[in-house]
């Protein structure tokens, strides 16, 4: 393959273990919603649990059957954030272990109805809306859930979600921890969930019972500060397949949106936006590392397939060598800041089509699964 992205799945576990502790006596569960970013978590799951982390958040219910299947045998708690929300589908999380995160009155309703005609009470996580506005229980709800009793329910934790997390001077995220502990009020017997990877850094007050990090888990977040305390874990790499050289005046690429004022020596790299490469780092400042960390600049748009630098500076360049588009200097926080974007959206466009190595232990084979 001409494009490899390596996964360090040390540094994936080093972040947990961070993570997990800043937020002790705590747990520190693990978000693996949308195949763990896009990152594999048929590979990354198990690394997390023989780290320790036993309470896994997927989104949907075939990625916790994924789940269930990586760490079959193993004791976890895997919750699926957006469901069910179709009748029928209580006996089959019933059966397969499954936790449901409620949002709904309905929700609650067929699910206490399901362990009645059980007769026996059945774990969920209740989502209470504390000023998202995008999911979970509404407030007006919950003054109505508070009135009625669900005796075949047990809840595992009652969670919300920060909508301002990334911005820790916000006095949303006041407001929100403040209808958190009118919630804790409410039912002190019930744990309480509150913090992603950002909210983690908000002060002890936000964490309660349980923290859900996704995206810190891989050494991203919004937050420079607290960037900086997290291991990256990817490198991207891919070959120069063609160096030519143009004349002053020549143009590069799609709408001749670069022009050579020097003559220039250009290498081709057979990588593009179709691997996840933004299209918008064309003709920016944005570069990738030759040998020995040397600079050089993208320049033209960003093809489909290909990616065009000027390697004018670079004695003896040569076609099949590796050009680096991400390490440790060059994150997923740049790609987003050239493209406009956060880094979910940039982890989560990373080419299938793209040879992944995952190394641990300064292997390239992740250790087994300890159950």
């Amino acid at each position: 393959m001409p494009s490899v992205l390596t996964i360090d799945l040390d540094a994936i576990a080093s972040n947990y273990q961070f993570l997990k502790g800043q937020v002790q006596p705590a747990l520190c569960a693990a978000v693996l919603k949308a195949d763990a970013y896009g990152l594999g978590a048929e590979t990354i799951a198990p690394t997390l649990y023989n780290s320790g982390c036993r309470h896994f958040f997927t989104a949907y219910t075939d990625e916790a059957i994924v789940l269930k299947k990586t760490l079959s045998g193993c004791k976890t708690s895997i919750y699926v954030l957006n469901g069910p929300y179709l009748k029928g589908w209580a006996d089959f999380y019933d059966q397969q272990f499954l936790i449901p995160v409620l949002n709904t009155l309905v929700g609650i309703e067929e699910w206490n109805a399901y362990g009645e005609e059980k007769k026996k009470q059945l774990p969920a996580i209740l989502h209470i809306n504390t000023g998202m506005n995008r999911h979970g229980l509404p407030l007006d709800d919950y003054q109505i859930f508070l009135k009625k009793e669900y005796p075949f329910i047990d809840w595992q934790f009652f969670m919300s979600h920060l909508a301002c997390s990334d911005q820790p001077e916000h006095l949303a995220n006041s407001k929100q921890l403040s209808v958190m502990h009118s919630i804790q009020k409410n039912h002190p017997k019930v744990p309480l969930s509150f913090v992603n990877s950002n909210g983690i850094f908000l002060n002890p007050s936000y964490h309660f019972n349980m923290a859900r990090p996704g995206i810190g888990l891989y050494g991203l977040s919004s937050v420079i500060e607290q960037r900086r305390k997290l291991l990256p874990c990817l490198e991207l790499k891919s070959r120069i397949v063609q160096i030519q050289d143009i004349k002053p005046g020549d143009s590069v690429g799609y709408g001749e949106s670069y022009r050579a004022e020097s003559p220039m020596r250009l290498a081709t790299l057979a990588i593009g936006y179709a691997d996840g490469v933004p299209w918008h780092m064309g003709n920016q400042d944005a570069f990738v590392h030759l040998k020995e960390k040397i600079k050089a600049p993208i320049v033209g748009r960003i093809s489909m397939d290909l990616v065009t630098i000027d390697v004018t500076h670079v004695p003896g360049i040569q076609v099949g060598e590796w050009a680096t588009l991400l390490d440790d200097e060059i994150g997923i926080d740049d790609w987003a800041k050239y493209a406009g974007t956060i880094n979910h959206e940039i982890l989560l466009k990373l080419g299938k089509r793209m040879k992944r190595i995952y190394c641990q232990n300064h292997q390239s084979q992740p250790e087994a699964l300890s159950c």
